[in-house]
């Protein structure tokens, strides 16, 4: 797999060097195979429906190889599968950027471009789902439920509302309803944590409660789904006193039923009795004996797995350092190649505290170079989205503008638009509060004056 040198931005064919600066890159390939590796387990999980596991498996992947189109494309996939259609196409967006040819990533995205219907069901469906959150909180299960139902009606593979809608259910003693539910986010999703929870819920529920309703869970979790405990339990003391018990007893049954049948047996059974005790004596010390080794062992665990806890965090820390190195990398190789918005992407991304002196010093100066142009050009495409009545992509880029550069001029023209915007689309509470915002902070300018208009407008 070609990688980019993070040192000077050459693109290398699997070779531990860079041919153009001759750096060491044999720790770059190690960080990419580990990629791969990542790629094919969520593959694999992919391939059985455990969707959940299968997207974290592929977001290590894109981690360690921000360039793995690959693992990203999938990602893409199994949040598309899922119901997720903004994270699905924020995956493909990405990897349409990194490489545009023969990349299937395009053609997913003129697909969905092509099919504004489903945005808009998409979208709807969110904000069925938000709602339903706000009717919970106000402890409105019945409103909540219409608004879930309505949700899943317009995107049945919402997994997050199947499994709310569940819960209401569950609330509300459906218990056939929502275990319908589950059962359709099983099949999606054969490893959410969130249906699987709530099945074992259903499945401690009184079976008269529960009758005549029969619980069901079709999905099979796949061989990987192995799940560490989080301690060891030690049973071997416990279980050697129920030996010791069990061996007492019988001997004690077997003492009273031959006293019935010959009594003249007393004084053997006696001397049984007293060897028995012996017994129990030198058992006990055993295992008291074998409390104290098992307890030696387990605070050796301990302490060797505190160890290993503690190389894990140096290794993610050492590990989230190169990887903020090869952000700065990218976002270099981006602004030279003059694709600014990419760079002010992977710039966002960067954790400053991570990186050394002379890598925040490279930081800070690129976010002053990349960061004013972007959010003036994010502000210029908004404001012309806006002009042909495209609201959504329109509140996209504003939003962006004021998060890159929220200097005084493109933060007032920002939030006039998005009320504007808002105002289009009916949200008149978000709009006064953008329109507000102008009028006290920007007091005297056209913006503010417009603002106030725009205010007295909605007050009428």
């Amino acid at each position: 797999m070609a990688y980019v040198c993070p040192y000077c931005g050459e693109i290398i064919d699997n070779s531990s060097k860079c041919t153009r600066c001759d750096q060491d890159l044999e720790w770059v390939q190690k960080i990419n195979e580990k990629s791969k590796l990542y790629y094919f387990k969520g593959y694999q999980e992919a391939q059985e429906r455990n969707l959940t596991v299968a997207a974290t498996y592929l977001k290590k992947a894109v981690y360690f190889n921000k360039f793995n189109i690959d693992a990203r494309n999938l990602l893409g996939l199994v949040y598309f599968e899922m119901g997720k259609i903004g994270s699905a196409l924020k995956q493909w967006i990405i990897s349409a950027s990194l490489s545009k040819e023969d990349n299937i990533a395009v053609e997913y995205i003129d697909k969905i471009q092509n099919s504004p219907k489903m945005l808009i069901t998409y979208k709807d469906s969110i904000s069925l789902y938000n709602k339903a959150l706000m009717y919970l909180k106000q402890k409105n299960n019945d409103m909540a439920i219409i608004r879930l139902k309505k949700a899943v009606s317009l995107n049945s593979n919402l997994t997050e509302a199947r499994n709310l809608l569940a819960l209401c259910y569950i609330k509300e003693k459906q218990f056939y309803k929502a275990n319908e539910q589950i059962k359709n986010v099983l099949a999606i999703d054969a490893s959410d944590m969130k249906a699987l929870s709530y099945f074992k819920m259903l499945s401690k529920q009184d079976t008269a409660t529960i009758q005549p309703y029969e619980l069901e869970y079709i999905p099979k979790q796949s061989k990987n789904n192995y799940v560490k405990p989080s301690k060891v339990i030690n049973r071997g003391h416990a279980l050697a006193i129920y030996v010791m018990y069990f061996i007492i007893g019988s001997l004690f049954m077997f003492i009273i039923q031959s006293s019935l049948i010959t009594p003249n047996k007393t004084k053997s059974y006696e001397n049984t009795v007293a060897n028995l005790r012996e017994s129990e004596t030198k058992l006990k010390g055993l295992l008291e004996e074998t409390r104290i080794k098992s307890q030696d062992e387990i605070d050796t665990l301990k302490a060797e797995n505190q160890q290993l806890m503690e190389e894990k965090q140096d290794i993610e820390l050492a590990t989230s350092k190169i990887a903020q190195k090869e952000k700065l990398s990218q976002a270099t190789i981006m602004k030279n190649n003059k694709e600014w918005i990419e760079a002010a992407e992977i710039l966002y991304n960067v954790a400053p505290s991570l990186l050394d002196e002379e890598a925040a010093r490279r930081y800070d100066e690129l976010k002053k170079e990349v960061y004013p142009r972007v959010g003036r050009t994010l502000y210029d495409e908004g404001y012309r989205h806006f002009n042909r009545k495209e609201l959504i992509e329109a509140k996209t880029k504003l939003e962006k503008a004021i998060l890159y550069d929220p200097t005084a001029d493109v933060l007032r023209k920002s939030l006039y638009y998005l009320g504007r915007v808002e105002k289009e689309q009916g949200n008149a509470e978000k709009a006064k509060y953008y329109f507000n915002t102008v009028v006290e902070q920007n007091p005297g300018t056209n913006e503010a004056n417009w603002a106030a208009a725009e205010l007295k407008g909605l007050q009428e």
